[in-house]
């Protein structure tokens, strides 16, 4: 980043830095173990702004002006970089979430309090007895870390399928094969690579995030024979994460009525684990399994924080 003007460079190149967000001339924003921090940047200036832009989407094969507005790619490091410029933006606005730095275990979240030893406990279970798990939250709110630090639990012997829209993820099992969407030519879409990576062999699929119609090959995929699978999705709650995932194979034209879509969703999550940041911190706010359906929704066993009381997810 030796591109970037220095006050900015100093604060990028800061490890304890997870994320730097430059919104304009003067204005720049980091984020240091979850909280937000404002520096001072006064030789942040538009053109320097201009000119870090195209010096990032250069070197990707990637445009950065007028004609091409919205840049979203991966830098060399694995960091994730968004771009916005006029007429998309009154300004340059660069974001760059990075990765690569260091990669949190189950037991680690457990230490940090992030992750409830119930939780834990239950999720071990889950991909033990090859059920699946879906982690959900709000952007930043740690799905990713988790994610992997639950990956981290599957037997080492094991072929997993990762498919991700851009790489994030960092797994050390042996028989890993990535799938990655975003810069494909051709039209290759996260959808292609659910239906194409089950000719690959996997033992389980982890899916990065649902967004849209894959939502209906992975239901389709959890439900024969892809046991202890994973995947995120953004979502407010456990129920709101089921929902989703069910509002999302709609997209994919499942043909199906709701209480079918839903009794789908049923076999094929067995726990939800939510997650979110709260006063700068990120851990899990809630863990529930999926105990069937209920009407035209799910029943939903609270695993943390306990209660007794079955809950309705519609």
């Amino acid at each position: 980043m030796a591109f970037l003007p220095g006050s900015v460079r100093a604060a990028f190149e800061d490890p304890s830095v997870s994320e730097l967000m430059l919104n304009g001339p003067g204005s720049c924003w980091l984020e240091r173990e979850g909280r937000l921090e404002r520096i001072e940047a006064p030789d942040l200036t538009e053109r320097e702004l201009r000119t870090a832009a195209v010096h990032i989407a250069r070197p990707l094969g990637l445009q950065a002006d007028g004609s091409a507005p919205l840049v979203d790619a991966r830098l060399a490091d694995g960091s994730r970089v968004a771009i916005a410029l006029p007429p998309a933006a009154p300004g340059v606005a660069i974001t760059i979430r990075r990765f690569g730095g260091r990669q949190y275990t189950a037991e680690d979240l457990v230490e940090l309090g992030s992750l409830p030893r119930a939780v834990l406990d239950e999720a071990a279970d889950c991909l033990r007895e090859r059920r699946n798990i879906l982690v959900a939250g709000g952007t930043g709110a740690g799905k990713t870390t988790l994610l992997q630090a639950l990956a981290g639990l599957i037997p080492a012997d094991e072929r997993l399928l990762v498919i991700e829209d851009t790489l994030e993820l960092q797994l050390a099992a042996a028989n890993c094969l990535r799938f990655e969407a975003r810069g494909l030519a051709g039209g290759v879409t996260i959808r292609d690579l659910v239906r194409h990576s089950l000719r690959h062999r996997p033992d389980r699929v982890i899916l990065g995030e649902v967004r849209g119609a894959e939502a209906k090959d992975l239901l389709q995929a959890l439900n024969t024979g892809h046991g202890g699978s994973l995947s995120t999705i953004h979502a407010n709650d456990a129920a709101g994460a089921l929902l989703r995932l069910a509002s999302c194979a709609l997209e994919g034209g499942a043909g199906l009525s709701w209480g079918v879509l839903c009794l789908q969703v049923a076999q094929a999550i067995d726990l939800v684990v939510h997650v979110e940041r709260r006063n700068g911190r990120r851990g899990v706010s809630q863990a529930a399994r999926v105990d069937g359906t209920r009407g035209d929704g799910w029943r939903l066993r609270q695993v943390w924080p306990a209660e007794t009381a079955p809950l309705e997810a519609r």
